[in-house]
């Protein structure tokens, strides 16, 4: 299936490793320039390269999402390389486990900053530029922890929640631009960051971050975690033309691991 996104302009952040770049490795399959970000020089470069070898544009761009200027700063650099922008993919930040006790005020800025105010301060300085196309689209990648209980984790249950708040008051006000705004919530996906993640929720939950990684496979109804890829083109359909008419919508792509009906 085409999904129209051939000769578009996305700009994805946190996209260096990870969910992040395998969204940014499934836009560009079919044929989307892509703005990637990262803090990790080393790591921009490697996937710029993977990236290029589709035959797209892309622009690698160093710089700290945790303030509202580097939010400025990426939008702004990636308009100007790519030449404009028609999706934007809000997928910075991830879990820092720790309980109420544990978490300091320095920990909690952190948290908040990247998981959430980065999604905010991005689209606030994004909206001019996607207004300019007549169908700009926004996904917000949270995660389950924002739709059900996942003990010890604090600082991604409190901001994944107000991303998908955050999602569906950003569709009402943009929808009159015909711009759409969804949030994909992926479930446990084995990528590098989950494991300083199991370990300390291991230490949180009193086991091992094997035994961590168990539980949670063995509470999806495949029985296993996600690849990144998996992700990857789920997020690919909600940003491209063929997804025309959802908006507002939270997708859990978490392999069955929510049971709520």
């Amino acid at each position: 299936m085409d999904l129209g996104l051939k000769g578009k302009n996305a700009a994805i952040t946190g996209s260096s490793q990870g969910i992040g770049q395998a969204i940014a490795l499934a836009l560009a399959e079919e044929g989307c320039n892509v703005a990637i970000s990262g803090r990790n020089q080393e790591r921009l470069d490697a996937t710029a390269k993977q990236l290029e070898a589709f035959g797209v544009k892309v622009v690698a761009i160093n710089c700290d999402l945790s303030s509202e200027a580097g939010c400025k700063e990426f939008v702004e650099k990636a308009v100007a390389g790519l030449g404009g922008l028609n999706i934007l993919v809000n997928n910075v930040g991830g879990m820092i486990p720790g309980t109420l006790e544990s978490l300091d005020e320095a920990t909690w800025a952190t948290a908040l900053n990247l998981n959430l105010m980065a999604a905010v301060y991005t689209t606030k300085y994004a909206v001019e530029h996607l207004t300019k196309n007549d169908h700009a689209r926004i996904l917000n990648v949270s995660g389950i922890s924002g739709t059900q209980l996942l003990p010890g984790s604090l600082t991604t249950t409190i901001p994944n929640t107000a991303i998908i708040g955050f999602s569906k008051l950003m569709a009402d006000q943009l929808g009159k631009n015909n711009i759409t705004v969804n949030n994909i919530c992926p479930g446990m996906t084995s990528t590098e960051s989950w494991g300083p993640r199991a370990e300390g929720m291991a230490k949180v939950r009193g086991t091992t971050a094997d035994g961590v990684r168990e539980a949670f496979a063995s509470q999806t109804m495949l029985g296993r975690w996600a690849e990144p890829e998996e992700i990857g083109k789920v997020a690919a359909f909600l940003v491209s033309d063929v997804n025309s008419y959802m908006t507002g919508t939270t997708v859990e792509v978490c392999g069955g691991i929510t049971k709520y009906i």
